[in-house]
């Protein structure tokens, strides 16, 4: 992260999790449109849109309270994010490797929320 970010685009965080949504839309653009893999796309694609839209909301409320909190919505829904993915690489297995990429970025977003989040939690504490 840069030592002051402007804006939440200067945010690493979330400049991965606009990368792994962007991911996320080509893919489901080439699914095949067959009836059992209809619903995981829809909530694939709210999970990972989710992620990305909490960390920018939750930078414009400028208090690490709620900052934190928006940022544990996000991990959520990059957690529920990884299950319709692994569901539909089950579901789709022409697409193993597109999506075995996608769900490592995925999880390097993961494990972005969750430093950030105890070093917000840490901060808060030493308050």
């Amino acid at each position: 992260m840069k030592p002051n970010p402007r804006s939440y685009k200067d945010l690493i965080l979330w400049q991965r999790s606009f990368e792994v949504a962007t991911l996320v839309l080509n893919l489901v653009k080439r699914l095949p449109k067959t009836f059992d893999v209809r619903i995981i796309p829809n909530q694939l694609l709210r999970a990972v849109m989710s992620i990305g839209a909490n960390i920018s909301e939750g930078y414009g409320r400028y208090g690490s309270k709620e900052y934190s909190r928006y940022s544990q919505v996000s991990l959520g829904s990059a957690n529920e994010t990884d299950y319709w993915l692994n569901l539909l690489k089950v579901s789709v297995p022409n697409y193993r490797v597109q999506i075995d990429r996608i769900i490592e970025k995925n999880m390097e977003t993961v494990k972005m929320l969750a430093t950030s989040i105890k070093t917000i939690k840490a901060r808060n504490q030493r308050k």
